[in-house]
């Protein structure tokens, strides 16, 4: 009798006990959905695991998954999850080209091309033009057969060294604690990232230099930028929603960009001007200033972008910018433009993980009409050894057009080194 009783309450318990299992589990996801829409990824990522433990066939999880690892730049723990997504009916078309890219990163490139074979069906353009490319491989330039890339040496650390510049004879780049994640996104302060200088014994030789000591002190993110005149450097930082006098419940940062007076530099109150056309809402960052003085090109995900972050130019007025100006589709998609630099005023290097590439960032090469602003024919890949399965980006071209740096993570995919091409043409 007294076991019939105690089988009844567990009965009576069971679904109880059921429901308060599935409540926790909801909330397990509800909070990684939160942690993913402030980008905390690494810690979203905990809690969609946690959830896949219970549920290991779960796609909307699995998918949230892969994307957080994506966005670590972590492409060996995101293919564990992208298998349960395309396995899915409710799987996508997106679902199977982030699938095609993680794939390439894990150097699976077969397996890449069944299914960027089947996306060149597509009927969405966008989709579709990753699966020609590797039907047609001429989406690359055809000339890198007598391309070099070469590793800097006495520069690189375990730490990331990116964005190389050479100025006044001297090699500027910036150095980050930072080894994961988005290279372009301002999630916190937490990051410690300065200007490094050094001298060049030759074009792979470097000596670290102590010249520029303050500019070397300076908070700056992403790539910079001087003028031909020697007169100011562009830069941009990460402040957060106080600083940009934000009111929110949820604290955020963006990117904004600056100008230094770099006659001012050794002042006690260096001469920084907020750039006219920065928006608290908006990033804008990795500024590009034409030889010309006359036209500063940026990335942005402001209102009027194709997608995630785009390019734009504006013009110099007489003491003024003119209006941001979106580059068009023929640099843009609905991806992530980003690092650019114009090179004699006429051809726009910049770095996209949407047009069809190697893998990561591919740096692209877009040739511009003499407003700087027109594109009339679609950006083209670099090609290899240029690019890698990995982020390629911050190019920096000398004079001649044949030879430069560039930053990438080629190496291992963990931080980000400098390189040195050639290009015998």
């Amino acid at each position: 009798m007294v076991f019939l009783r105690v089988f009844l309450v567990l009965l009576f318990l069971l679904p109880f006990t059921g429901v308060r299992a599935q409540e926790v589990l909801n909330k397990t996801l509800l909070k990684a959905d939160k942690r993913y829409i402030k980008k905390e990824y690494n810690l979203a990522v905990l809690d969609y695991v946690k959830y896949l433990e219970e549920f290991p066939k779960d796609y909307y999880a699995s998918r949230q998954a892969a994307r957080c690892y994506d966005r670590l730049n972590d492409p060996y723990n995101a293919i564990d999850h992208w298998p349960v997504v395309a396995e899915n009916s409710e799987v996508t078309e997106a679902d199977y080209l982030d699938y095609a890219k993680c794939l390439l990163a894990n150097n699976r490139v077969p397996e890449a091309k069944k299914i960027f074979l089947h996306l060149s069906k597509s009927k969405n353009p966008a989709v579709a033009a990753w699966g020609k490319t590797y039907l047609q491989p001429s989406f690359a330039l055809s000339d890198t057969s007598s391309l070099k890339v070469l590793e800097l040496l006495n520069v690189n650390t375990s730490l990331s060294e990116a964005c190389p510049v050479l100025f006044r004879d001297k090699l500027f780049f910036v150095c980050t604690t930072r080894t994961g994640g988005l290279i372009y996104s301002a999630q916190d302060k937490q990051i410690s990232e300065s200007i490094k200088v050094f001298i060049p014994k030759d074009s792979l030789n470097f000596l670290p230099s102590l010249l520029f000591e303050k500019l070397q002190q300076l908070d700056v993110r992403g790539q910079i930028s001087f003028s031909k005149d020697g007169k100011w450097m562009y830069f941009s930082k990460a402040l957060s929603n106080k600083e940009l006098g934000v009111k929110s419940k949820i604290p955020f940062f963006k990117h904004q960009i600056f100008a230094l007076n770099l006659s001012t530099l050794n002042l006690p109150f260096p001469e920084i001007i907020a750039f006219e056309h920065n928006l608290p809402e908006y990033n804008s960052m990795h500024p590009s200033i034409s030889e010309d003085g006359q036209r500063l090109y940026f990335s942005s995900d402001r209102k009027g972008s194709a997608g995630g972050m785009d390019l734009f130019v504006c013009t110099r007025n007489t003491t003024s910018w003119s209006a941001p100006v979106n580059l068009g589709p023929n640099v843009n998609t609905n991806g992530n433009e980003v690092f650019p630099y114009i090179f004699a005023d006429t051809v726009l290097y910049f770095s996209s993980d949407q047009r069809p590439g190697f893998g990561g960032l591919d740096v692209f090469t877009a040739e511009c009409s003499k407003q700087g602003s027109a594109f009339s024919e679609p950006a083209k890949n670099c090609g290899e050894p240029f690019n890698s399965r990995f982020d390629d980006f911050g190019v920096f071209v000398l004079a001649g057009g044949n030879r430069g740096y560039l930053s990438s993570k080629r190496k291992n995919n963990t931080d980000e080194d400098l390189y040195y091409f050639i290009w015998h043409r």
